[in-house]
């Protein structure tokens, strides 16, 4: 107990900020004591004008966090009291403005007010407006989601835009939960948008992978589109942790076809996206004089002033289709069968009535599985063996359904063609052509696979001219056949006109040798200079088991490949470092070797991912070696996708919208893995949207 300092003390009333006043606090401590244990108390700051008690002493307020329980508006800041609650919503009282009367009996106070009652429920309609507004939105981009997924498949089948509005009505009426009206878009533009947002997703996402392949390798070619404008287009080759892949870089309208022109374009499109001109080590064409010229092809113009280390490449398809023509150009009775083939095509194309004859003939024959006639084509490489696969299915009903034309109407034509067909060498001919153009064509789709690289050229070459080989010492399948059936100069039933054995075995030795000559001409042995010197530094598969054998393997391949890409070119640094390369050669060997040999593929795989270290010389040829595009095929699949997309009813198309089609279609992105987040964000920063 206070002890009594006076008789006028006694009788004193006690203040507010009197002693008795602070006993009663620290009774109140007592309790929230024993309600919640030993107290846990923040001292804040006296309050301004605090009056000392009659002992002297100054009494200071005590805030207790153990309040914010009870009290979960409640935050101490600086010595005062605020309310959260009022603080959102704006209200205008002390616990906004911060409450320095430290004591329970105000928080009551203030919980008990209009002010924050009022408070509370502002706040409460607000959270209740952020849930709906939330749900809205989630609702939203569910749509927006689905609309993508929509215009994403359209891209990828070629759907015109203008089907777009019955694609969505398709799925309201189909229960979609996405869709309804509130979150649908139908316009047109709206259509161009999402298109352009998915491309520009997609093209994101290929820069980054171009970014992080250390080089890369340029495919190009030129055609005309449906509205007769010149055209370039562009694919890149690029590796990522030694696996090759090839995207599409775009499809550009060119004012003209000379090779400065498609240089200057080259150049524009790589700098847009990024990619400095001295990472292009490999150019891919189709072989035409622009491209490949010596003084001033496209690939001579880029090495001269932009890549000092670019290699060009002739498509080994092309190469293969050439060799195919030529031979046939050389032979003066291929080139007349050719010429029968298509005159035949072309009297039944034209003709619907001929055509359900000859169909009805084959029915009677019992012929279900004939193929129908094709027309060959100089431009479509595989065109010629499939004519002559539909010439040799259909041979029999063609010279029959010939005969009955022309005893009924003595047709002209049909005497002519039924003439040649019957001739001895025409039969003949066709089964040799099935033989020997199926050895070629094999070769040719071999290049046309996209996991092709440098070190299947000389091995498919190879296997190509022994096969020729093969024809040459005795007759093919096709032919063994047919020599099997013809007897008496009667095959399948029908008298052959004109035959004479020898001269058909001269024409066919001339044919023969005329493909071998050709298919060698166009991929000679040393042509192929630093692709095959790259193929026999690095395939590991290649490499000689003997240890002494080993030591020497490559030595003159090595020497070639450190002049091609260890001196200096211009202003251009070394790919590599020529005496750290030839010290390094035969460790790197013997490291492959007892990794199993691996192929080509594998061999750089290993360079790049777990060797580079060790070896970083070999490791930069690893990465160029992969990136070196060994055919043009993309580049044709690229135009024959453009053909699709902008047709004779899509003519015109703009060149940016036919950019994105190609551009979605070419990635051939799943609609279930695509990245919408990133689509939807993109589609949304183009311009305000209402519903979104």
């Amino acid at each position: 107990m206070s002890r009594q300092l006076s008789v006028t003390g006694f009788f004193k009333k006690p203040s507010s900020g009197g002693l008795e006043r602070g006993e009663k606090r620290g009774s109140d401590v007592l309790e929230d004591n024993e309600e919640g244990g030993p107290a846990v108390t923040a001292v804040l700051s006296a309050a301004p004008g605090a009056k000392a008690t009659s002992s002297g002493k100054e009494v200071r307020r005590e805030y207790r966090v153990q309040w914010e329980r009870e009290f979960t508006w409640l935050r101490a800041e600086g010595g005062k009291m605020f309310c959260d609650i009022c603080r959102r919503a704006k209200a205008n009282n002390g616990f906004v403005k911060g409450c320095t009367t430290i004591q329970k009996s105000a928080l009551n106070d203030h919980k008990s007010s209009h002010s924050h009652i009022e408070s509370c429920a502002v706040v409460n309609q607000s959270v209740q407006m952020e849930k709906h507004v939330e749900k809205s939105q989630v609702a939203c981009n569910e749509a927006l989601k689905t609309q993508l997924k929509v215009v994403l498949h359209m891209a990828n089948t070629s759907t015109p835009s203008h089907q777009y509005p019955k694609l969505i009505h398709l799925l309201q009426s189909a229960g979609c939960p996405n869709l309804n009206t509130a979150h649908t878009y139908t316009h047109h533009d709206t259509v161009y948008q999402m298109e352009e947002a998915i491309a520009a997703t997609i093209s994101s996402a290929i820069d980054d992978r171009i970014a992080s392949s250390r080089y890369v390798g340029v495919i190009v070619d030129e055609t005309t589109n449906i509205t007769v404008e010149k055209m370039l287009i562009t694919y890149l080759s690029l590796q990522q942790n030694g696996e090759p892949e090839t995207v599409f870089m775009g499809n550009y309208a060119i004012p003209s076809g000379t090779a400065e022109c498609i240089a200057a374009k080259i150049k524009d499109v790589l700098s847009g996206r990024g990619v400095a001109m001295s990472r292009v080590v490999g150019l891919g064409s189709d072989g035409a004089n622009v491209m490949v010229g010596r003084k001033n092809g496209v690939a001579q113009q880029l090495r001269q002033n932009d890549c000092p280390y670019l290699v060009n490449i002739h498509c080994g398809a092309h190469r293969t289709a050439l060799a195919a023509r030529d031979a046939s150009k050389a032979v003066r009775e291929i080139d007349a069968y050719v010429t029968t083939v298509n005159n035949t095509y072309t009297y039944y194309k034209n003709s619907p009535i001929r055509t359900h004859r000859l169909k009805e003939l084959q029915k009677e024959m019992d012929e279900h599985d004939l193929l129908s006639l094709k027309q060959p084509s100089a431009t479509r490489w595989l065109s010629l063996e499939r004519a002559v696969k539909g010439m040799r299915a259909n041979w029999v009903a063609l010279v029959l359904e010939l005969e009955e034309e022309e005893a009924a109407r003595d047709c002209p034509v049909a005497k002519g063609l039924r003439r040649q067909l019957q001739k001895s060498t025409f039969p003949a001919l066709t089964h040799l052509l099935t033989d020997v153009l199926s050895v070629v064509n094999r070769m040719n789709l071999t290049f046309q696979k996209e996991d092709v690289n440098i070190s299947s050229i000389q091995p498919v070459v190879n296997m190509t001219l022994a096969s020729l080989d093969d024809l040459i010492s005795e007759p093919g399948v096709a032919e063994r056949k047919f020599n099997e059936a013809s007897q008496d100069g009667r095959f399948c039933g029908i008298t052959l006109t004109q035959p004479d054995a020898q001269a058909f075995s001269k024409l066919r030795s001339q044919y023969l040798a005329e493909i071998t000559k050709s298919v060698k001409k166009r991929f000679p042995e040393e042509h192929l200079g630093i692709i095959a010197d790259l193929d026999t530094v690095l395939n590991a598969s290649r490499y000689p088991t003997a240890d002494s054998a080993l030591k020497t393997h490559g030595l003159e391949a090595l020497e070639r490949v450190c002049d091609q890409y260890g001196s200096p070119r211009g202003a251009a640094a070394p790919l590599v470092e020529n005496d750290r390369m030839q010290r390094d050669f035969l460790p790197m060997k013997r490291v492959l070797a007892g990794s199993g040999n691996p192929s080509f593929r594998g061999s750089c795989r290993l360079l790049i991912t777990s060797l580079g270290e060790m070896f970083p010389d070999f490791r930069a040829l690893a990465e160029v070696a992969l990136v070196i595009p060994v055919s043009s095929v993309a580049a044709e699949r690229g135009f024959s996708l453009q053909n699709k997309i902008k047709t004779a009813t899509r003519s015109r198309l703009s060149e940016a919208k036919a950019q994105h089609l190609m551009s979605i279609a070419s990635a051939a992105e799943s609609i279930d893995t695509f990245d919408y987040t990133q689509a939807s964000a993109l589609f949304k920063s183009m311009r305000p949207r209402r519903k979104v």
